[in-house]
């Protein structure tokens, strides 16, 4: 998708930058996946719950709660993580600075416009996609065939081998962060409370690559 969203950029605005035709190509193909993906599990799948009852906008007084507490848990557990590990060059710092991430991409930018599209993108419309699928979708799938001990973790591993297993990829603490989103979703029964501390958690990493 985001393959195809770049061609129709290309074609449409031969005159764009380049970094900006990457940002948007990038938010592009995002926000295909997110209303297909939104669309399909609320809409089409028959043994699915409706989407109201997973993807809400409760403003409580226990989402905040639920928010800080996951955002305050994923430092530690990303950290801890990367001491059990077995490549020492995977911790928070290793992380901000990975080249082949998107972050590395986003924060050698120069451009503006392209840098504001491309931080939308990693910290709201990647977020939304990614707990909808391996929260929303997945975790609850799984639920239905296994206890949440065995659940969260294989839901979290999913999600870490799909930022990929090469090196600079910290598999092991990204699964670890999906513990964490795991734990705000099912505790909070709310995935906007996953989606903002995942979101909360990749501003962090946009931040330190920025300032690196």
């Amino acid at each position: 998708i985001k393959q195809g969203a770049g061609w129709l950029l290309a074609a449409a605005t031969p005159r764009l930058a380049a970094p900006r035709a990457w940002a948007l190509a990038t938010l592009a193909g995002h926000l295909a996946w997110v209303g297909m993906a939104v669309r399909l599990l609320g809409d089409e799948l028959g043994f699915f719950a409706p989407r109201s009852a997973w993807l809400r906008l409760d403003w409580s007084a226990s989402w905040l709660r639920w928010v800080l507490c996951g955002a305050a848990a994923c430092v530690p557990a990303f950290e801890l993580a990367s001491s059990l590990a077995p490549s020492p060059e995977l911790g928070l710092g290793a992380l901000a600075s990975a080249a082949p991430t998107i972050t590395a991409q986003i924060t050698s930018l120069d451009d503006g416009l392209a840098f504001a599209l491309s931080v939308f993108t990693a910290c709201a419309s990647g977020p939304f996609l990614e707990e909808v699928l391996y929260r929303g979708f997945l975790l609850r799938a799984l639920r239905q065939h296994m206890p949440l001990g065995l659940a969260a973790p294989a839901s979290a591993a999913l999600f870490a081998l799909h930022h990929g297993t090469g090196p600079g990829q910290p598999t092991l603490p990204l699964a670890a962060l999906g513990l964490v989103f795991s734990a705000t979703f099912v505790g909070s029964g709310n995935l906007a409370v996953s989606i903002l501390t995942h979101s909360l958690w990749n501003l962090r990493v946009v931040a330190l690559s920025r300032l690196r």
